[in-house]
């Protein structure tokens, strides 16, 4: 018997309650990839680099339109003007100004991703920041986490009533939902020829379960 358990045993013998915590894991795969690409640009003068950036970012997104993207599916993310500056024996040095105009861009099916990140970047993009996997709708996979979660909550207060030797009501006096997540790995790839891993996503529900004593 682990000090964990052997403590809720103690617990259980003081206020006549038993409480267990039930987690339940669901392995599924995408089936939506979110990319965020976009231009860096950089000028002496900011309205140059401006102009130089928007002409990329609409390549870009006329090249994901083709590629059969919606429009509603390619969103700006990130728009910034900062300066474009080094230094030299800790000396500032102004070079001109950078624009930075990041989008956000939804691809189904994900066996997409791929081609999605060549085809911006042969539309001018420069910068491929981050590539993550979801579900777009987990709701049903995560009713089945929470349907695993309470089989495990109901098998560790079954085995620890059979310690005690005593009997447990058929349903918990009450459950609380505690938190549940969907992980989303990140990747980065080159860019000729991307081959994406998806790989698998796991969505996790965790339960509290209070069970009266009989």
């Amino acid at each position: 018997m682990t000090k964990e358990t052997s403590n809720q045993l103690k617990e259980c013998l003081c206020d006549h309650t038993m409480t267990v915590f039930g987690t339940g894991e669901v392995n599924t795969p995408p089936d939506r990839a979110v990319i965020i690409t976009g231009v860096t640009t950089t000028s002496e003068q900011v309205a140059e680099a401006q102009e130089e950036n928007a002409m990329h970012i609409s390549a870009i997104v006329a090249s994901l339109q083709a590629l059969g993207i919606p429009s509603e599916d390619i969103q700006t993310t990130d728009y910034r003007i900062e300066e474009n500056v080094r230094y030299e024996n800790n000396v500032k040095i102004f070079l001109g100004y950078k624009v930075t105009h990041l989008l956000k861009v939804y691809v189904e099916p994900v066996s997409e991703a791929g081609a999605a990140i060549d085809t911006a970047v042969a539309s001018g993009a420069n910068v491929v920041s981050d590539i993550r996997f979801e579900l777009k709708d987990p709701t049903k996979v995560y009713q089945e986490a929470l349907t695993a979660a309470i089989k495990d909550g109901e098998q560790k207060a079954t085995s620890m009533a059979n310690t005690l030797h005593i009997s447990l009501p058929n349903t918990p006096h009450q459950i609380v939902e505690l938190s549940s997540a969907s992980p989303s790995p990140r990747m980065f790839s080159d860019v000729q020829a991307t081959q994406i891993q998806t790989g698998q996503l796991v969505i996790t529900a965790q339960l509290k379960m209070i069970y009266l004593l009989i």
